[in-house]
């Protein structure tokens, strides 16, 4: 069931006062428990198999609406115009990336050269290196070539990677990847420092976590990005060189088509009209945003806006959107006990697969070692780690990889695994830190109850804390989603002593 969203013309009137963009005002709307088949949104056959071979059934929402869109767009395509961008709000496991790594893979699967023509853009590396083997899994049975840049390996062997030759300058530059999967600060280093390394031939460009990045500059990496798509004016000429045949003559299709100008005295005919850059921008994120200047920053060029969320005509309150299957609780607890509490939620519910967000890397530690150390005094079979930025990249994809095979029970993690990161068999989030803002709870709770699961997610809310929390739920136009969870006092009695005890040793040991 697709909608569309409704206000009161007083909403309206007010927002386009404050600078909000007519299309953002009134989105497509899918609402989240919507699926299709997968030969029904324009996927060409092979790759419709494809997905069947990954185990695919049907399409969720988000990719039901976005791909459909997507092709749409793309079967317009003219070199003198852009098609048009989208930008993309659906709650976090519904299957963003599928959306956008489907229909990229079908449109470049017909490509005869390979170009750099697609760009990822995400905040993490571990982010990149999930897309990556999504991207890995799709391109099976097509020529296409995906690379990454993450500064996991120095600059020199990922330039190997990307472009190869970097002794002689072309014009038209030199790419050996189709799809490039980076973080905005390397991208940032390819972009200075890289000799053939060029956007020139870019016709997608993919903001994923895009509220997460446009919130950070990198060295003001949007518009390094945007103006590297764009032919330089008044460039001098003189001295250029470019790739030549066998016999010398210049392989000019190895210059796109909107940089020809640029390069080369050519006359204008009246059948040879100017060429512009058809770089199509599509944004992702499960919180968009609707910050004005942040919008004009990004340049749409006729954009569309799609937004996947419950269908609520009784209130125009920011509506943040979760997964059907997942179950929302708080409990709240007077500070000194509040390990106490989780240590009850761990005997409670049995976690086999569960993260708990802290507020820091150093809380993540300390709560760790306390939890490590009552495991080990009650002889419990449970193995609890810590996930967080003070890890090895080698290190956190280990992690992920053991918690993945079910090796591990419980991840203390900061915010870094919060946004984006596809672990689809958590069952139980748990916040031991309340966070700050409604987005941040977002992102985290959705970790479980993914692609169509079911999962639960707790928040442990500290007395004093308890009426900022429940204010933030409640101008989210969540409140309905969050229940009240009671704690049997008597059980968690019996917990006392070994939490006691725990928390002794680890005083000590401080």
């Amino acid at each position: 069931m697709v909608t569309n969203n409704k206000q009161s013309k007083e909403d309206i009137q007010v927002l386009r006062k404050m600078g909000i963009p007519e299309w953002l005002l009134q989105p497509t709307m899918v609402t989240p428990d919507q699926s299709c088949s997968l030969d029904s949104v324009g996927l060409s056959p092979s790759l419709v198999m494809r997905c069947q071979d990954q185990g695919l059934s049907s399409f969720f929402a988000v990719q039901m609406k976005v791909i459909p869109a997507f092709l749409r767009r793309q079967t317009f395509y003219d070199t003198r115009r852009a098609p048009g961008d989208l930008c993309i709000s659906a709650p976090t496991g519904s299957g963003k990336t599928l959306a956008y790594v489907l229909p990229i893979v079908d449109i470049l699967s017909k490509r005869r050269v390979t170009r750099l023509r697609a760009l990822i853009v995400l905040p993490t590396r571990d982010l990149v290196i999930q897309v990556k083997e999504t991207f890995d899994a799709f391109v099976q049975g097509t020529d296409l070539k995906v690379g990454i840049a993450l500064g996991q390996h120095s600059l020199s062997q990922e330039q190997s990677g990307l472009v190869g030759k970097t002794d002689q300058i072309y014009e038209g530059g030199l790419s050996k990847v189709d799809i490039l999967i980076a973080t905005p600060g390397r991208l940032m280093d390819h972009l200075k420092m890289t000799p053939n390394f060029t956007l020139q031939h870019l016709r997608f460009l993919v903001i994923d976590e895009a509220d997460r990045l446009l919130n950070q500059s990198y060295q003001d990496w949007l518009n390094h990005i945007l103006q590297s798509t764009q032919p330089q004016t008044n460039k001098d000429k003189s001295g250029l060189t470019f790739k030549t045949d066998p016999f010398g003559v210049i392989e000019s299709d190895a210059v796109a088509p909107s940089f020809m100008s640029s390069c080369f005295d050519l006359p204008i005919s009246d059948i040879d009209l100017p060429k512009a850059p058809a770089v199509q921008k599509l944004l992702f994120s499960a919180t968009l945003t609707k910050d004005p200047g942040k919008i004009a920053g990004l340049h749409l060029t006729d954009p569309e806006y799609i937004s996947v969320q419950h269908d609520n005509d009784e209130t125009n309150q920011p509506q943040y959107t979760t997964p059907a299957g997942l179950k929302e609780y708080m409990l709240t607890c007077p500070s000194a006990k509040k390990p106490l509490f989780l240590i009850y939620l761990l005997h409670h519910l049995k976690i086999k697969s569960g993260l708990c967000f802290t507020k820091s890397v150093e809380s993540t530690r300390q709560l760790q070692i306390l939890l490590a150390a009552y495991v080990k005094q009650q002889e419990l079979d449970i193995n609890v780690v810590v996930y967080s930025s003070d890890l090895k990249p080698a290190q956190r994809k280990s992690l992920l990889k053991e918690f993945k095979e079910g090796k591990i029970n419980l991840m203390i993690c900061s915010d870094l695994i919060g946004r984006g990161i596809d672990l689809d068999c958590v069952e139980v989030v748990i916040s031991y830190d309340v966070p700050l803002f409604m987005d941040k709870y977002i992102h985290r709770v959705g970790r479980t109850a993914r692609a169509g699961r079911n999962g639960q997610a707790f928040t442990l809310v500290e007395t004093q804390e308890a009426r900022h929390f429940k204010e933030m739920i409640r101008k989210a136009g969540h409140s309905q989603q969050l229940e009240r969870f009671i704690v049997d006092k008597e059980q968690m009695q019996t917990f006392e002593e070994g939490y006691q005890s725990a928390l002794a040793e680890t005083s000590q040991d401080d």
